[in-house]
């Protein structure tokens, strides 16, 4: 797993996330994860160790995080005393995905879910090997999503750490939604995912025998090359409050249908103690991406902070039907015998 460099970047709606409970779920429910879940084992030229984890997504075929294999010269995949080489890889290294073609595995798939398929508020369930030892189960919930190459990449509150990148984000259903694969400094709660739907296209690409790869994933390119919700978002994790909210509003001039763009905006602006124009934004992210909870979330405080008690509690009793969770940190924020 890499972290967000300079800095790193925790999104500007990082205050929002809230983490769900695994307590509805049984052991069966993390189990069936856990069998489609490996470890991924790599080897540099000079025979150094590097470890990651995996998931299994179709026969004797792994997904993991190119960052985790972009050294190797031999890859292998464990599940428990399992140990299965590797004798290929398909490469997206922009978007940090690579597949694995191993020796047979008598490992369950995962069935794939797409990006547009998921809302905001979601649960979502992390499995890997943070740690590189034993695999790590993380409930928690989809906070947004980020338009990113005809899908989305996934911002959840279900944590992972060193290993964990390769991993999966599952629903509650146990789909794949995402690859885990990076997270925001500080642990401050911003984790996240490529989305699984990419590994449709990366099967089309030609294979490559297990060698070095060069290139560099999105979010390790230089600034102005990385996409909009992460150099805002790098804005934001420096308190660059104004500077955020300029390039977020000239994000929205560039992309005026993106819901994400307005949402980040309003985050910005609000930090920069602009509720007015906080909710001005905010509201034409609710319009692109109704009921969405941390819009609700965000709105909700900028209205209550430029003194519109009613709309205030209008937006909470919305938030109130979407996201219970996200509801307790909204008043536990304003208190609520101020609007409520």
């Amino acid at each position: 797993m890499r972290r967000l460099l300079a800095s790193s970047c925790c999104l500007l709606a990082l205050n929002a996330h809230a983490g769900g409970s695994a307590s509805e779920f049984g052991s069966a429910f993390y189990t069936g994860l856990s069998i489609s879940v490996v470890q991924v084992r790599v080897a540099n030229e000079a025979g150094k160790g590097f470890f990651g984890s995996g998931v299994v997504v179709a026969e004797n075929e792994v997904v993991t995080n190119c960052h985790v294999t972009r050294q190797g010269v031999r890859i292998e995949v464990a599940k428990g005393a399992l140990v299965f080489p590797v004798f290929g890889q398909k490469v997206d290294m922009a978007n940090d995905l690579c597949l694995l073609r191993t020796s047979p595995m008598p490992l369950r798939t995962v069935a794939l879910r797409d990006a547009a398929s998921v809302r905001p508020g979601e649960k979502s369930f992390y499995y890997g090997y943070s740690g590189g030892i034993e695999a790590f189960f993380a409930p928690g919930r989809v906070a947004t999503l980020h338009p990113h190459d005809g899908s989305a990449v996934f911002e959840t509150s279900s944590g992972f750490a060193l290993g964990g990148s390769g991993g999966g984000l599952f629903d509650a259903d146990g789909r794949l939604i995402g690859i885990t694969t990076f997270l925001a400094s500080g642990h401050s709660g911003g984790y996240f995912a490529m989305p699984a739907d990419l590994i449709h296209r990366l099967r089309k690409q030609p294979e490559s025998d297990i060698a070095p790869i060069s290139g560099l994933a999105l979010w390790e390119r230089p600034d102005a090359e990385q996409p909009w919700f992460l150099r805002v978002a790098r804005l934001g994790a420096l308190s660059r409050w104004q500077s955020a909210a300029d390039l977020a509003l000239a994000w929205t001039r560039a992309e005026p249908d993106n819901a994400d763009a307005w949402h980040q905006a309003g985050v910005a602006l609000l930090r920069d103690q602009r509720p007015v124009e906080a909710n001005e934004a905010l509201q034409r992210a609710r319009t692109l991406s109704p009921d969405h909870p941390d819009v609700l979330f965000h709105q909700a405080l900028a209205l209550a902070r430029s003194g519109s008690t009613e709309a205030a509690r209008e937006a909470r009793d919305r938030l109130a039907l979407t996201d219970a969770e996200l509801l307790g940190k909204l008043d536990q924020a304003l208190d609520c015998s101020a609007y409520c």
